[in-house]
């Protein structure tokens, strides 16, 4: 008798109520849970591997070259992505035009991207990408090899550009030839421009010049004199709310300039903003 009463009980089976959740409902789940997490529940069957990657709108790859082949499958799967970083170290060969073009095309909705190390990258790709992407918003690049035309591309081409961290760009490095960066249509959108370590950080003067609606500037270890440029920008730029010096060719001139903008739109002086 108790064998056939324990036969009964295992045939018992609970109600299945995770498939009973519509996918959002799923997506809402995935979307609480870290990246680790997620990969593993993408494992379990086919259709939280299939929720998972249309619910997924972060991504960080390593942008070796060899990411290439992958892009098609890889970017069909992440088809909602919002938000997208692609590093390489500075040992291996980065992702060039060809692969940055290709996933453009398939990340339209892209409102973020950070490119770090992407030393095969050119003007020619960022233009490409700037076309297809132009909802971005946020762009931030470290160590990158395209110059001022890919910048000028992806200033006319996003409009709702709102932030923009730019560091050791090295197609800007030579003063005698690097065009001007901006104003472009971004430039009525942007309020955040952070700019580190460039050889030739002037070439950015027309762009924070021309952003009218800018609140944040930081400078930091960039040559060259930068007095003559702040007395433009505080003569301009009129609703600076931070400005962020550090390790920069300053005098008291660039300083009083700074000071005077200061004085003429925030009197109360509790909190400058300038470190």
């Amino acid at each position: 008798m108790e064998v056939e009463e324990l036969a009964e009980y295992v045939l018992v089976e609970a109600p299945d109520y995770i498939s009973d959740l519509p996918d959002e409902c799923l997506a809402c789940i995935f979307q609480s849970l870290s990246s680790r997490n997620r990969k593993h529940c993408s494992l379990v069957c086919r259709r939280w591997l299939r929720v998972e990657g249309q619910s997924r709108q972060r991504l960080s790859l390593n942008a070796h070259s060899d990411l290439l082949p992958l892009v098609t499958s890889l970017f069909s799967r992440f088809d909602a992505l919002t938000k997208l970083c692609l590093k390489c170290d500075r040992r291996s060969v980065s992702i060039g035009d060809e692969a940055l073009v290709a996933i453009s095309i398939r990340c339209r909705n892209l409102t973020r991207i950070k490119l770090r190390a992407c030393r095969e990258l050119t003007d020619s790709g960022m233009a490409a990408f700037a076309k297809n992407c132009k909802a971005l918003k946020k762009l931030s690049c470290g160590s990158c090899t395209f110059g001022a035309k890919g910048m000028n591309a992806i200033l006319d081409n996003c409009p709702s550009l709102e932030y923009l961290w730019v560091k050791r760009l090295q197609g800007i490095a030579n003063a005698a030839t690097a065009e001007p960066i901006g104003p472009g249509l971004a430039a009525s959108s942007l309020k955040t421009i952070c700019l580190e370590e460039l050889h030739n950080g002037q070439c950015f003067g027309p762009l924070i010049i021309g952003s009218k609606n800018l609140k944040s500037l930081k400078l930091s270890r960039c040559s060259g004199d930068w007095d003559k440029l702040l007395q433009v920008i505080a003569d301009r730029v009129t609703g600076l709310a931070e400005i962020h010096l550090e390790r920069l060719q300053v005098s008291d001139t660039g300083l009083v300039a700074i000071s005077n903008c200061l004085n003429r739109y925030f009197p109360s002086r509790q909190n400058p903003g300038v470190y």
